[in-house]
């Protein structure tokens, strides 16, 4: 097997699937009509951790993902396919 294929991204590199992701969540977010503020109550996560996540400064985690998914109200699986659609 060929390990370098599996090698983490620099840290200055970011997945393009976690960029697509952040802009899936901020237009949702922006179409509920929500502020970072009401996503972070309903998602129980801080303001400022959706905020990096948006801007693409981090790279959300999966319990993190499902808890933004549950605050929209959708499957996780249909936030990450949205990001996924994105990058075809």
């Amino acid at each position: 097997m060929d390990l370098e294929k599996f090698s983490p991204l620099p840290r200055n590199i970011r997945e393009p699937a976690s960029l697509a992701l952040g802009g899936v969540i901020r237009e949702r977010r922006v179409q509920h009509g929500w502020s970072l503020t009401q996503l972070a109550a309903r998602s129980r996560l801080s303001r400022q951790m959706l905020s990096f996540i948006e801007t693409h400064r981090r790279i959300p985690t999966i319990d993190t993902v499902a808890r933004i998914s549950r605050a929209f109200g959708i499957p996780f699986s249909k936030l990450v396919a949205e990001a996924e659609g994105r990058l075809s």
